[in-house]
């Protein structure tokens, strides 16, 4: 009777040993995201369908993200170090040697900002020629945009403060910005969005009157990927549940909802 107590509360005690104990919390993943600055030079904090897409990762995961926001080279090399996972950092060719990376997670449009009293004709990167071209310091705009710039075109990097760039715009410090916005937002809605947001600030620096912004009907780029990347020694499996999370949360036209990459930073 003894021998067989003794067998029993052997069996009960390995099988406590392997369940997880009830409300054990998940698992902390270091997650590194690009800051972007308001018009003071502050961090901005993580934008909103940012912070819907890890909740949704997260959720689907069991897992719970510790964000850390750094300038995009420090994260860039922090990411390669294998301090943890990456948000935004668009693919290379070396990048796609020290990083693995997940299947998109979301997609933008690269729209082009100028004065309502100077547009112009553009169909191509080739338009941009003897240009003065506002960009984000760090930011990626595509190969052919960085093979192109300080060769077709002058870029003015500057902080990643859309207001303060759309500023410069318009006392013509450059000729047009260029700015990512949510795939599924038309030229006249973005258009609109920007003269919103610049109302106030153009009356601080006495705007001519009638003058406005006006985004330009053919964007730079269209669906450029944002991404989910880890360091390849470093990937546990973490991208692969990525992916299947990812496909899980898909619905028709959920890419095409996208997000504000530049809230992300696409760094070069």
């Amino acid at each position: 009777m003894l021998h067989a107590r003794f067998w029993y509360a052997l069996l009960c005690a390995v099988l406590l040993a392997v369940q997880p104990a009830a409300g054990a919390a998940p698992r902390k993943v270091v997650l590194l995201v690009g800051d972007t600055l308001d018009e003071r030079g502050k961090p901005k904090p993580v934008a909103p369908w940012q912070r819907k897409l890890f909740g949704s990762i997260e959720q689907e995961l069991d897992i719970a993200f510790e964000i850390r926001m750094y300038p995009w080279a420090r994260a860039e090399r922090n990411a390669a170090a294998g301090e943890g996972l990456i948000f935004g950092l668009p693919k290379s060719a070396d990048r796609l040697h020290a990083l693995r990376y997940s299947d998109v997670a979301a997609v933008n449009t690269l729209w082009l900002v100028t004065r309502s009293d100077a547009t112009f004709p553009f169909n191509g990167i080739a338009d941009l020629r003897g240009k003065n071209v506002g960009a984000v310091r760090g930011f990626s705009y595509g190969d052919d945009f960085d093979r192109a710039r300080g060769k077709l075109f002058r870029v003015d990097d500057d902080i990643a403060s859309r207001s303060t760039r759309l500023t410069r715009l318009m006392l013509k410090r450059v000729d047009v910005v260029l700015l990512f916005q949510a795939n599924s937002q038309s030229a006249a809605e973005v258009e609109a969005g920007v003269n919103a947001l610049m109302k106030e600030p153009l009356k601080s620096i006495n705007a001519p009157a009638g003058v406005g912004y006006s985004v330009l009907p053919t964007p730079l780029t269209a669906s450029t990927g944002v991404y989910f990347a880890v360091a390849r020694e470093r990937d546990d499996g973490l991208i692969d549940r990525i992916n299947a999370a990812l496909l899980k949360l898909r619905k028709p036209g959920d890419m095409a909802k996208g997000g504000r990459a530049e809230g992300s930073g696409q760094p070069r």
